[in-house]
């Protein structure tokens, strides 16, 4: 007789970035505690307050004391010991490619397991067949929500030359158009996370300014209209880059489009693998054939067709690659 059993990995270490700081402690946490693992979980330092939280109701619902602990601080002071204590049996990272490279050496010298979920820099590839209006909407979504702040933001958009000017003007109108506030105030686009990640975003900018970058609107910091406060980023959109350019091969995270021009399908296809991240990809497409020979064929964890943001919990979700791809 021979049968298998489910037995917890034991203690987890969970390192939770500052984006979506409630969403991805949770998405980490549930698992663990179900499988029977007890948790430890440091926070960004620029976000603790809701895992904080989120242990107190846990509590508070009846958690044992000592199942799931929350230890806040920075990524030397905390992190890093997590990472290489050898009473850990399983750590999650979601966060820069840099980092998750640390954590992944910092855990080969205990050969504890990891899971990585890394940067991103998703094409959406819009072709001259599309919903026109479908497009707009989705590669608008794509960027501009949460500031750009998602490591799934579809921030490369390649589109065939032929509907190019045409897209492009109606892309530049509406998001001139979006209103920057407090969240509170239901905004069209909302802040940066902090005065160094603006100084990130911006510095960006400005090195594609400096090459000669065609900057079609956008581009510079800016407040919340109605307080003259708060870490703001203008709403961007760099036309023409070229593949090699820093703004088309870095993740910026942060509100900032850049434009690819795609000659057919195919080229399109060869722009949206020639990237050295593979999280996620979308396109915009009449053609469902073609639709979904560009999924198999694009070099990505997962791909979205006439949608952005979608597939929901049950879908896998994970990048392919650290590599840059030559058809």
């Amino acid at each position: 007789m021979g049968y298998s059993i489910h037995e917890p990995a034991g203690v987890t270490a969970h390192i939770i970035p500052w984006n979506f700081p409630i969403s991805t402690t949770a998405r980490g946490i549930a698992p663990a505690l179900a499988a029977g693992c007890t948790v430890v979980a440091k926070p960004a330092k620029q976000t603790p307050f809701t895992a904080l939280l989120l242990a107190e109701l846990l509590a508070k619902a009846g958690l044992p004391a000592g199942v799931c602990n929350i230890v806040t601080g920075t990524g030397a002071d905390v992190g890093t010991p997590l990472t290489r204590h050898p009473q850990v049996d399983h750590i999650t990272f979601t966060g820069s490619v840099q980092t998750g490279r640390a954590v992944m050496k910092a855990a080969a010298d205990e050969i504890t397991r990891v899971v990585l979920e890394l940067g991103g820099k998703s094409p959406v590839v819009v072709l001259k067949d599309c919903d026109r209006e479908q497009a707009l909407a989705g590669v608008m979504g794509a960027i501009f929500e949460h500031a750009g702040q998602i490591c799934s933001a579809g921030s490369r958009l390649v589109i065939e030359r032929e509907i190019h000017a045409e897209f492009v003007a109606e892309l530049i109108a509406r998001t001139r158009a979006l209103k920057p506030g407090h969240g509170l105030r239901e905004p069209d686009l909302g802040p940066v996370n902090s005065a160094q990640h603006l100084e990130k975003i911006a510095g960006f900018v400005e090195h594609a300014r400096a090459a000669g970058a065609n900057i079609a609107t956008g581009g510079s910091a800016t407040s919340d209209p109605e307080t003259g406060k708060g870490w703001f980023f203008e709403p961007t959109i760099i036309d023409g880059a070229a593949p090699a350019d820093e703004v088309v091969c870095e993740e910026i995270f942060g509100p900032v489009l850049t434009i690819q021009i795609a000659e057919d399908g195919d080229h399109a296809l060869a722009l949206a693998n020639d990237c050295q991240y593979g999280l996620v990809a979308g396109i915009y497409t009449r053609d469902f054939v073609k639709a979904h020979q560009f999924a198999r064929k694009t070099d990505a964890g997962q791909i979205y067709i006439n949608e952005y943001f979608a597939g929901g919990i049950e879908v896998p979700f994970g990048g392919n690659k650290k590599i840059r791809f030559r058809p």
